[in-house]
């Protein structure tokens, strides 16, 4: 058996998990700088709760399993990160903190922890907080930097774009309004100058590869623009399905998850796609307003199939030119699972040589 080394399950390049999840907090620190000017302190304090669950319940599980605690594992900061900015600035801590203790315990660690785990942690935590809590997490209150810091919230709350989306209304943010986030909705999602800065920025460093959030944000443009849900035509519902609603920003930071998603560039191709139709789908047709994180989670469980099946389509397609080249024909073997370079010529030391090649 040839054994071949290859890098950790969440490392797709020369990066580190240092590297990827620096730029993803250095990222997502912008989007709390927003938040704070629209929400105030409390955003701040919201993401400075969470940041400290997540850690100490990574860290308590990495503990108990006889490993050593490393200060350079930023996942949980991640996910500590990405959960609050998901979420209306309004909401009780205690949300947050449960929503944290179950993207840690029950998504992340029971896998095998950092790289290994089949969904994403937050995407986990923010679904299990809006089966649990939904009214709280769909109440939104209007952007003011002199919110209460400790206080629930139970005025000047209004419903977002997702929910007029939802029951089929036109939007009444203007064009500037949505990429400024001087609208209501979840905290970090609303900006959606800042998130396209952010997604360019991953993208300009290598912690994303395009081909997953350029096209799933592209096909969830193109099937509203094709079947628009809204009166007000093709064009307006696949602005506002895109921009005013979480899909970017998730789009950015969760579905591009490079331990949940495929290996391959094709693979990601193919996952980019069909993730558009299923956030489409779960859009019209789910419970909630809000439904990307359920798509997102259906999703990482075919992220393995749709990798496979892109290595064997590879596959193929290198035995079909080196078939073509030698006059051989290996259409007829998978050869997945083996090194093409060593199988290749194998077959053709086995094969009778009769005739020139081609």
């Amino acid at each position: 058996m040839k054994l071949i080394p290859k890098k950790a399950p969440h490392i797709r390049s020369d990066t580190n998990n240092k590297t990827v999840m620096g730029d993803a907090v250095v990222t997502l620190a912008a989007l709390y700088f927003m938040a704070a000017c629209y929400y105030g302190q409390r955003a701040i304090r919201l993401g400075l709760l969470s940041v400290a669950v997540c850690w100490c319940a990574d860290a308590a599980c990495v503990w108990l399993r006889g490993r050593r605690v490393s200060l350079r594992d930023f996942s949980p900061v991640v996910t500590g990160m990405i959960i609050p900015l998901m979420m209306p600035a309004g909401i009780p801590y205690h949300i947050v903190v449960v929503a944290d203790l179950f993207a840690i315990l029950i998504v992340k660690q029971p896998f095998g922890g950092i790289g290994n785990n089949l969904f994403n942690p937050a995407a986990g935590g923010i679904a299990f907080a809006i089966s649990c809590w939904s009214a709280q997490m769909f109440s939104y209150p209007l952007p003011n930097p002199s919110l209460d810091i400790w206080g629930e919230l139970g005025s000047g709350v209004t419903s977002s774009t997702s929910y007029t989306l939802y029951v089929g209304g036109v939007p009444m943010a203007d064009f500037t309004a949505v990429l400024l986030g001087q609208r209501s909705g979840p905290m970090g999602t609303t900006c959606v100058l800042v998130i396209l800065a952010c997604l360019l920025y991953l993208i300009f460093r290598g912690t994303v590869r395009p081909q997953q959030p350029l096209l799933l944000l592209a096909t969830v443009a193109a099937l509203n623009f094709l079947f628009p849900r809204i009166a007000a035509g093709g064009l307006t519902s696949a602005f506002y399905e895109v921009l005013a609603t979480p899909v970017l920003f998730c789009a950015a930071f969760m579905f591009s998850d490079p331990a949940t998603s495929p290996s391959r560039n094709m693979g990601k191709a193919i996952y980019g796609v069909l993730g558009g139709i299923i956030f489409v789908l779960f859009s019209r047709f789910g419970g909630y307003e809000q439904t990307a994180v359920f798509a997102i989670l259906l999703m990482n469980a075919f992220s393995s199939a749709v990798d496979q099946l892109a290595e064997l389509y590879i596959t193929k397609k290198r035995r079909m030119r080196y078939g073509r080249k030698t006059g051989i024909d290996l259409s007829g073997e998978t050869g997945f699972g083996t090194d093409d370079g060593a199988a290749a010529p194998a077959a053709a030391a086995e094969a009778p040589q009769t005739g020139s090649p081609g």
